[in-house]
């Protein structure tokens, strides 16, 4: 590294330009920054010749730090329910930073010893780190760098054979390939890499048009009805306002039904009574209003309700579920509910380390206090006609979850969500189009019910229909496509995660014979 002041204050502006084009290929319209954000910080790893891996790391720490900050400015909205968020929004940026400061530092090592192609170093490095953060009480995917290509779907038909981490190994490849196109060493010969490249844009696009082509249609459809009712975090926490909610979502209810809905669904908790469940009463397992509902507009109900399961007043559990009533008022015995569940919010993460200080806590410490119980797995609703897969709130950014729903034999596949808690920020916007991920890798329609919005429908491609806004009651009816099968993907699952731990220990042995 140069050792001249000046001269480092100009090296270090291409881990922030770095850091800007990541934060901006998650939010412009243009496809331009998400094939090119790397090329700076990689061009700084060139520049500076021979480095050691704690200069790779402070200049991979630097660019993810800056950008996860830009990515998740979005946490200012929670700020203003609890001051707290500000603690996770530096601990979360701090946190993916690191994890990109520690793939680019072996990637970086890599290519020295080898001098092989950015293009094939890249995935090798990065997926196996992206796959590693979705286990543990801290998991999270919502940065993964295929999801920067949700808002595309034409780009990604691709996903139903690969899903979201070959969509990842894609973007990474593009950067890298670019950069040793335009960038890299004169010295390097370029005619290899335009094969490559343009080998691997022309296959992709291929694909993409067939599928495109061929998922247009065809599929039997089911009309479902979504009720939006509008209920702010305040009055959800108020039990005052139960009255004023339950008559909302009657009325939404009985629009849906008059519009023809054969399935009418609720957001995440929308039934502002909690279910009490004392299990040595059966009897207790009931929805009284709701099932009257049901049965008095002979249309069934996906309904997002808090289920406490008593063993006695001192023991119990706490679910963010969801249940089926059938048209004639019969509550379904089969309910799925919330599995991961988000750190914090609804699960003190390291408990044992944890709980003692947060637990029972009030104020504003009591947002990081969590209380519920993960939920049964890939448990699919069963109804008199079909199959319905349900995830709850920021469960849509997990592949994998809707993976399983689509293997246990899910016809449709719903997210029930209450995401008031992000305010009008672009975290919104980015959820809905997240969705249309799973879309295309499971091949299935989607519903989306948002307690304030966005809500809609989508159908085998990732294209959406009747999005609705923010912050206003609506009630929607659209014809969802159902599955007819599964994907390619849905059968093997996240091989290229395998295939690029392969690479990276293959690469790794290679370049430390090169070293040696």
């Amino acid at each position: 590294m140069n050792g001249n002041g000046a001269n480092d204050r100009v090296q270090w502006k291409y881990p922030v330009a770095s850091a800007l084009l990541y934060y901006l290929s998650y939010l412009t319209p243009l496809l331009t920054p998400n094939f090119i954000f790397l090329l700076p910080v990689l061009h700084r790893f060139e520049q500076s010749g021979e480095t050691t891996i704690r200069e790779r790391l402070k200049v991979g720490l630097a660019f993810g730090f800056l950008g996860s900050m830009a990515a998740l400015h979005w946490i200012y909205s929670m700020a203003q329910i609890s001051w707290v968020a500000w603690l996770l929004y530096v601990a979360m940026s701090l946190y993916f930073g690191a994890m990109m400061a520690l793939a680019l530092a072996i990637a970086g090592w890599i290519r020295e010893r080898t001098r092989l192609s950015w293009g094939l170093i890249l995935p090798a490095a990065w997926l196996p780190i992206e796959w590693v953060r979705t286990f543990g009480d801290l998991r999270m995917i919502a940065d993964h760098v295929g999801h920067s290509l949700s808002s595309f779907p034409f780009v990604v038909q691709f996903a139903d054979l690969t899903g979201l981490y070959g969509v990842g190994a894609f973007v990474l490849a593009m950067n890298g390939l670019l950069y040793d196109l335009v960038l890299a060493d004169p010295d390097r010969p370029r005619k290899k890499v335009a094969v490559a490249l343009a080998v691997l844009i022309l296959t992709v696009g291929a694909y993409d048009t067939w599928a495109w082509r061929h998922y247009a249609g065809g599929s039997e459809t089911i009309r479902v009805g979504i009720a939006q009712p509008n209920i702010s975090l305040p009055e959800k926490w108020d039990p005052a306002t139960n009255g004023m909610q339950w008559e909302t979502l009657r009325l939404q209810t009985l629009q849906a039904a008059e519009q023809g809905a054969d399935l009418v669904v609720w957001p995440e908790t929308g039934r502002p009574y909690r279910l009490l469940h004392l299990l040595d009463d059966p009897s207790t397992y009931s929805m009284p209003e709701v099932q009257a509902l049901a049965r008095n507009i002979q249309t069934p109900l996906l309904v997002g309700v808090e289920y406490y399961r008593v063993t006695d007043p001192d023991t119990y559990d706490i679910y963010n579920a969801a249940m089926a009533v059938e048209a004639d008022g019969t509550l379904n015995p089969v309910w799925t509910a919330k599995t991961f569940l988000v750190p914090f919010t609804e699960q003190t993460p390291f408990q044992s380390l944890f709980g003692r200080f947060v637990d029972g806590r009030s104020g504003a410490w009591r947002w990081v206090a969590g209380g519920f119980t993960p939920g049964p797995g890939a448990t699919v609703l069963p109804f008199d006609d079909w199959n319905v897969g349900v995830v709850v709130c920021y469960e849509q950014l997990f592949p994998s979850l809707s993976r399983d729903l689509q293997n246990a034999g899910a016809d449709l596949q719903v997210v029930i969500t209450n995401d008031a808690w992000f305010g009008r920020s672009q975290f919104q916007r980015y959820q809905v189009d997240a969705l249309r991920m799973r879309s295309i890798e499971n091949r299935t329609g989607y519903v989306r019910a948002a307690n304030t919005g966005i809500s809609g429908f989508y159908d085998r491609r990732g294209a959406v229909d009747q999005l609705t806004g923010l912050f206003e009651p609506r009630v929607i009816v659209g014809d969802v496509p159902l599955s007819e099968g599964v994907t390619v993907y849905d059968r093997a699952g996240d091989w290229p995660v395998w295939m690029a731990m392969a690479g990276l220990v293959v690469l790794a042995f290679r370049a430390r014979g090169r070293a040696s």
